[in-house]
C-alpha cells in the first residue's frame, strides 16, 4: 500500500513537472516575442523620425518645390527622388547578396500585393495621385512632414487625406471588382525583358545616377534654393538646408535597414486606412472586410507609429534648422483637394510616391514603375494646363 502511495506521489510531481516546465517554455516563448515586438517598435520610430528629419532637412516637402518641379522650375524634388530611388536600389543589391533568403521574402510579399491589381487600376491610381501633387503641393507621406514643419494649412490636407482613406476603403470592393487583376502588374522588369536581374539593377543605378548627375550640372542646387540665414552649418542637424543629392541618398539607405531589420518595404499611405479604421465599432467593420483588414495588427498599428515618427523627425529638424513654419503654403481649398486625390490615388494603386515611387520601383516591378510615371506624367501635364504665377508662386 505504501509502494502504490508513493508511486502515485511520483507520477502527480512528474506531471506537474511537466506543466510548471511547459508553462516555464510558454512564458519564454511569450516574453521573447514580446521582446521582438519591442525590438520592431524601436526600429519603425527611428526609422520614421529619420525619414521625417531628412526630408525636412532636403527641403522637398514645400509646397512650391513639389508644384515647379512638375513645370520643371526647380530640380530639387527630381534630384532627391532619383537619388534615393539609385540608393534604394542599391540597398535592394546588396541584400539580394547578404540576406536573399531575407529579401526574397519582402519581394514575395511585395508581389503577393501587386497580383490583385489590374495595370488600368494601377495606372488611374497613379494619374489621381500625380493631380493631388500638383494641386496640394505635397505626398502622401509628405503631408506628416509638412505638419512636423508648421506647413500653414498642412491639417487641411491631412484632413483631406483622410477623407479619402475613408472613401476608398468602403468603396474598395467595388473598385477593385471593377477591374481583374493582370500577371504583367506584378512581374518585374527583368523577368519581362528576360535579362539577368543583376545586370538590369546595376543598369538601372547607373542610369539614375547619370540622370542625377547631369540634373546637378545644368542647374546647379543652389540655383534652385534661396537661403534665408546662409550662416548655418553645410551638412549638419542645424543646417537649413541640405544638398538634395545627399539627402536623397540618405532616404534611400533607410531602405536598407527597413529590409534588413523590419523585413518590409518604406511606405506611408497604408497609415491613412489604418487611422479611418479605428473611427468604426468592430460589428460596422464586419460589413467592409478591407477596413477591417486594417483594423488590427501590430504592422497595420506600426504604419500610424512610423508617420507619427515622420512628424516628430520633421518638427525636430525644422526647428533645428530655424525653419519652422517658415515654407510657403497651398490656398486651404487645394489644401484639402490636393489631400483628397493624392492619398485617394495611393490607395487606389496600392502604394505612393514611397511605396511605389521608390520601393516597388527598386524591386523593378512594373506595376510600380507604371504607378510612379503615372504619378508623374498626370502632376506635369496638370502643371503646364494651369501655369500661372497666381497657381505656382
Amino acid at each position: 500500500m505504501d509502494e502504490l502511495n508513493e508511486l502515485r506521489k511520483r507520477n502527480f510531481n512528474d506531471g506537474e513537472n511537466v506543466t510548471n516546465k511547459e508553462e516555464a517554455q510558454q512564458q519564454k516563448k511569450n516574453n521573447e516575442n514580446e521582446n521582438k515586438d519591442l525590438k520592431i517598435i524601436i526600429i519603425s520610430s527611428i526609422l520614421g523620425f529619420l525619414f521625417g528629419f531628412i526630408l525636412e532637412k532636403s527641403k522637398v516637402y514645400e509646397p512650391k518645390f513639389i508644384r515647379q518641379q512638375m513645370i520643371f522650375n526647380k530640380f530639387l524634388m527630381m534630384k532627391m527622388f532619383f537619388s534615393a530611388l539609385a540608393t534604394s536600389s542599391l540597398s535592394i543589391f546588396i541584400l539580394n547578396l547578404i540576406a536573399k533568403e531575407r529579401y526574397n521574402k519582402v519581394f514575395e510579399s511585395y508581389r503577393t500585393m501587386l497580383k490583385s491589381k489590374s495595370i488600368l487600376i494601377v495606372c488611374a491610381g497613379g494619374l489621381i495621385l500625380g493631380l493631388g501633387m500638383t494641386i496640394g503641393g505635397s505626398c502622401p507621406g509628405m503631408v506628416f512632414v509638412q505638419l512636423g514643419a508648421g506647413v500653414n494649412y498642412s491639417y487641411l490636407t491631412l484632413v483631406g487625406g483622410l477623407m479619402a482613406g475613408l472613401f476608398h476603403g468602403l468603396l474598395n470592393s467595388y473598385l477593385t471588382g471593377s477591374s481583374k487583376p493582370d500577371a504583367i502588374t506584378s512581374k518585374t522588369l527583368f523577368e519581362l525583358i528576360k535579362v539577368n536581374a543583376i545586370i538590369v539593377r546595376i543598369l538601372f543605378i547607373v542610369l539614375l545616377a547619370a540622370g542625377v548627375a547631369l540634373m546637378e550640372i545644368f542647374v546647379p542646387w543652389k540655383k534652385d534654393y534661396s537661403f534665408r540665414d546662409n550662416t548655418r552649418p553645410f551638412f549638419s542637424v542645424t543646417s537649413e538646408v541640405w544638398q538634395p543629392i545627399i539627402g536623397g541618398c540618405c532616404l534611400g539607405s533607410l531602405q536598407f535597414f527597413s529590409l534588413l531589420l523590419l523585413s518590409k518595404s518604406l511606405g506611408s499611405s497604408s497609415s491613412f486606412t489604418t487611422a479611418v479604421s479605428l473611427i468604426f465599432p468592430f460589428k460596422i467593420l464586419e460589413k467592409f472586410p478591407y477596413l477591417k483588414k486594417f483594423r488590427f495588427g501590430l504592422n497595420n498599428y506600426l504604419s500610424l507609429l512610423f508617420v507619427l515618427s515622420v512628424f516628430g523627425g520633421s518638427m525636430a529638424s525644422s526647428f533645428l534648422g530655424g525653419v519652422f513654419n517658415k515654407a510657403q503654403s497651398v490656398h486651404p481649398y487645394n489644401a484639402v483637394l490636393g489631400g483628397f486625390l493624392l492619398v485617394f490615388g495611393a490607395r487606389l494603386a496600392g502604394g505612393c510616391n514611397t511605396g511605389h515611387g521608390i520601393s516597388g520601383t527598386s524591386h523593378l516591378f512594373i506595376g510600380s514603375i507604371v504607378a510612379m510615371m503615372s504619378m508623374f506624367a498626370s502632376g506635369i501635364l496638370l502643371g503646364f494646363f494651369v501655369l500661372t504665377n497666381d497657381f505656382f508662386d
